[in-house]
């Protein structure tokens, strides 16, 4: 297994380990993202490093796609995620079509915190969260200082920034770290050995 290929599998047991820990608090904290929403999908502003999207590069590179939607980052001049695909239905408006893939800040938002100027733990989360469960800011400050463990963003940011510094430091627009991932994916197997099946059956 090469370098390249260790790094992204250990961002892959990262974003298991992240995902639990997140359901976890949920679960105790008895709130969750609204059924049906999508609009953080949509926002133009959304932000990720090469490093959390190495998975889905070679997820694509050994599905036989990674040529294929690296042609289309190139032609795509939308800053909306172009895993963001919207769907018809009057209870649905639309969601990532890779899920499993998506980016280190599609994990935390909604589910996550900050902390202000004074220490306090603020979530992170768009007004209809908080609209939706009016008390939960209260109630999750009231449950953490009771002793429930608090998924703080900055935490997880440094466990990826851990597994590979350079990779991680640059924040690019969503669909720039995906060509850049895809492209550093297809430049490593270009160069170590073209010819090799093997590559096909990387992790």
């Amino acid at each position: 297994m090469s370098h390249l290929e260790d790094i992204s599998l250990q961002v892959v047991q990262f974003y298991l380990s992240l995902d639990s820990d997140l359901a976890s608090f949920q679960k105790q904290a008895n709130y969750g993202c609204i059924t049906g929403c999508s609009k953080c999908c949509t926002s133009p502003n959304i932000e990720a490093t090469i490093l959390e999207m190495l998975p889905y590069a070679f997820h694509l590179y050994k599905d036989n796609q990674a040529e294929t939607i690296y042609d289309s980052l190139l032609s795509n001049k939308s800053p909306i995620c172009s895993l963001y695909k919207t769907l018809q239905t009057e209870t649905q408006k639309g969601g990532c079509s890779d899920y499993a893939y998506r980016a280190l800040v599609c994990r935390l938002f909604g589910s996550s915190f900050t902390r202000d100027k004074s220490g306090e733990s603020t979530l992170l989360a768009c007004k209809d969260i908080k609209s939706t469960f009016p008390t939960l800011q209260v109630d999750v400050n009231k449950q953490a200082h009771d002793g429930l463990q608090v998924p703080l963003a900055t935490n997880y940011y440094n466990q990826l920034s851990d597994i590979d510094y350079n990779l991680s430091k640059q924040q690019y627009p969503i669909n720039e770290a995906m060509r850049l991932a895809i492209e550093m994916v297809l430049n490593h197997f270009h160069y170590s050995d073209p010819s090799s099946e093997d590559h096909k059956n990387a992790s």
